[in-house]
C-alpha cells in the first residue's frame, strides 16, 4: 500500500452495520477515511469523485444489488479490493466460495471485520483478485450449473477452471488434487472437504474420504473390487460406506 491516504466506501443502509463498521475503522484503522453510502446511486458519484481503493459492500440495497453496481466498476481502470456482507441469500454465498472470495455473514463480530479489513488492504494490488472478482460475476449471472467456474489457488498461480473440466478431486492429507480433463493434475492446499461443500450440489459425489468424482464421467463401476472407471480411463475407489449411494445413482440413470 502506498503512503497516500486509504479512502474506504462503505454501502449500508442497515444502522446497526454503520455503527458497528464506523467504529471498528475508527479505533483500529486510523488511516481509513471511511465514506458511508446508503445507496447504490449515493455510491456511484461517490466512487468517481473520492476514487476509493477499498469498498465495503453490503449486497442487498433499497435500489438493487451491489453486485451489478460493482459489475459496472470492473471495466475501471483502477484497483481496489472488497469487502462483502450479507444477512442471507444462499445464492450469492455459493458464488463467493466458487470464486475464492471471502465475506462476512451477518452478523459479524468485530474481530470478523478486523481481518477482513487487513486481508482486503493485501489484495489492492493484487492481479489476481481482479480475475476472482471476474469469476464472481460470471457464476452469479449463469444460471446452468453446469456452465460453472472455479477458483483454484495454487503455490506459484492462481487458476480459473471449468467445473466441467474437473473428472475427479484426489484427497492429500490437507491439500487436494484436481485431476482435469486431458490429463492434467493441479494441487491445491485446501482440504477436499471444503470442495465436497461447494461440488456436491453441481453434479459431484464424495464417494470415498479420498475422493471426489464428477458422476458425468462415469464410463462403469466394478463391482467386485469396487473401483469407478472414469473417462480418460482415471480409476476410482469406492468405499464400502458409499457403495450403496453409488449404485443407487447408476441405477437410476435413464
Amino acid at each position: 500500500m502506498s503512503s497516500e491516504p486509504i479512502v474506504c466506501l462503505l454501502l449500508e443502509d442497515d444502522h446497526a452495520s454503520i455503527f458497528i463498521i464506523e467504529n471498528v475503522i475508527k479505533e483500529f484503522f486510523p488511516a481509513i477515511s471511511l465514506i458511508t453510502c446508503k445507496s447504490i446511486e449515493e455510491a456511484r458519484s461517490v466512487f468517481y469523485a473520492k476514487k476509493p481503493s477499498l469498498l465495503l459492500l453490503d449486497i442487498n440495497l433499497p435500489d438493487g444489488l451491489s453486485f451489478d453496481w460493482l459489475r459496472e466498476l470492473s471495466i475501471n481502470e483502477r484497483t481496489f479490493s472488497v469487502i462483502f456482507t450479507t444477512a442471507y441469500s444462499q445464492y450469492a454465498i455459493e458464488a463467493f466460495k466458487f470464486s475464492a472470495l471471502d465475506f462476512l455473514l451477518k452478523p459479524f463480530t468485530q474481530n470478523e471485520l478486523i481481518i477482513a479489513v487487513n486481508k482486503a488492504l493485501k489484495e489492492v494490488d493484487d492481479r489476481n483478485y481482479r480475475m476472482q472478482l471476474e469469476t464472481l460475476f460470471y457464476n452469479l449471472h449463469t444460471e446452468k450449473v453446469i456452465d460453472k467456474k472455479i477458483v483454484l489457488k495454487m503455490v506459484d498461480e492462481i487458476r480459473i477452471i471449468d467445473t466441467m473440466d474437473i473428472l475427479a478431486v484426489e484427497a492429500d492429507n490437507s491439500y487436494s488434487t484436481f485431476h482435469l480433463k486431458g490429463g492434467e493434475k493441479l494441487t491445491v492446499s485446501q482440504a477436499i472437504k471444503e470442495y465436497d461443500q461447494q461440488l456436491r450440489t453441481n453434479g459431484f459425489m464424495r464417494v470415498h474420504q479420498s475422493y471426489l468424482v464428477h458422476l458425468r464421467y462415469i464410463n462403469s463401476f466394478k463391482k467386485k473390487n469396487n473401483i469407478l472407471i472414469l473417462k480418460e480411463g482415471l480409476s476410482i475407489p469406492v468405499s464400502l460406506k458409499k457403495k450403496s449411494l453409488v449404485l443407487a445413482y447408476l441405477q437410476h440413470l435413464k
